[in-house]
């Protein structure tokens, strides 16, 4: 991640977490399926039977298991709501589903997606809470926290509202819902338990959620434990280069990731993995010299008029970086720029000069 963000602090929509995770523990603990709802739910269930059906079918597939897998599925259960211990630990072990609970994983994967599709915006949802639960509302709070631009990446604006239903496909009309999307930080089909998380659920671009990460897990890549930045405790964060360097008689600038040899490098490492941020930016400068050097420089043939439009637009982009696309990746490039010895500068002058001549004589 480029920022640490921030969660709003306060929202109804966090008691649906409460309820979900409640439900294991008096499920594990023996309970009546009537005992497992904190007070002021049952009225969800009465109104959304397929909420009700949902977490019945959990209920009566954990009861039908031996004892030895209601112990494994326990296991599981108390890894995946540790998670956050997880990005900075390398060596906390993720318990997986086995093979004999793969019936049943279907059930509790079953379950979380209909609880974030579906349950989070239903208006009987909404009645049941003490404090106001609209996604819409909340993802606003988000955007004035952190402003509107992906901290994953930098270059795209946070998704606004799309479609959101269940995976398993609609049925009811109420099932239909238009409202703002969360990227699940830990995928829901892998950490189903997580689905209405919001520790877990952290807003990104379009490119990032659904082009980019998938379903890619930031705690495991394939059997192998890794490292991950944690959106909303970490501190550190990607430290990133950039290096604008001659080939062909052409100057090329390039992002990468810093060789720190740490913890930070191993997060990054995954960061890249997950979000294919390097290569994607890296796609976009092939064109930075006419695309972000040449409209800085134009009209500019001194070299410390240059020096001093690189410095606005360095501070410019820093003050703006979570409200602007790209403005990340400017102010670090033009730092690599104004790293150039005074002849290079000129050079670069000269070249936008002339490049701009060209265009007027068309």
């Amino acid at each position: 991640m480029l920022w640490t963000v921030t969660k709003p602090a306060a929202s109804g929509l966090y008691w649906l977490d409460d309820v979900h995770k409640n439900f294991y523990q008096q499920l594990f603990a023996g309970n009546a399926f009537d005992e497992c709802f904190l007070d002021g739910f049952n009225g969800v269930l009465t109104s959304s039977a397929k909420t009700n059906e949902k977490f019945q079918a959990v209920f009566d597939g954990y009861n039908s298991l031996d004892e030895h897998l209601k112990s494994r599925i326990q296991e599981i259960y108390n890894s995946h709501v540790a998670y956050r211990a997880c990005f900075s630990v390398i060596n906390i072990e993720i318990a997986k589903p086995c093979e004999e609970l793969r019936e049943f994983w279907v059930k509790v994967k079953s379950l979380a997606s209909y609880l974030y599709s579906t349950t989070l915006g239903l208006v009987c949802f909404k009645d049941a809470c003490t404090e106001e639960a609209d996604m819409d509302v909340h993802y606003e709070e988000y955007k004035q926290l952190n402003g509107v631009v992906c901290c994953f990446c930098g270059t795209e604006e946070m998704m606004e509202e799309r479609d959101i239903e269940p995976e398993d496909g609609l049925e009811l009309e109420d099932e239909k819902q238009w409202r703002a999307s969360y990227d699940h930080y830990l995928p829901k089909k892998l950490y189903p338990f997580l689905s209405v998380d919001f520790d877990n659920l952290i807003p990104c671009c379009q490119k990032c959620n659904e082009k980019a990460k998938g379903e890619t897990d930031v705690l495991l890549a394939g059997d192998v434990r890794t490292l991950s930045f944690y959106p909303y405790d970490d501190e550190n964060t990607v430290q990133l280069e950039a290096s604008l360097i001659q080939i062909n008689e052409k100057l090329k600038m390039s992002v990468n990731v810093k060789d720190l040899n740490n913890e930070i490098s191993a997060k990054a490492e995954t960061w890249n993995r997950a979000f294919k941020v390097i290569p994607r930016v890296n796609q976009r400068l092939k064109n930075f010299n006419s695309s972000w050097l040449a409209p800085l420089f134009n009209g500019i043939d001194d070299v410390e008029r240059g020096k001093f439009a690189l410095e606005d637009e360095i501070r410019r982009c820093r003050r703006f970086q979570k409200k602007e696309r790209e403005a990340f990746f400017k102010a670090l490039c033009f730092g690599e720029v104004l790293t150039k010895s005074d002849d290079e500068l000129k050079a670069l002058l000269d070249s936008v000069s002339a490049s701009y001549s060209g265009r007027r004589s068309l």
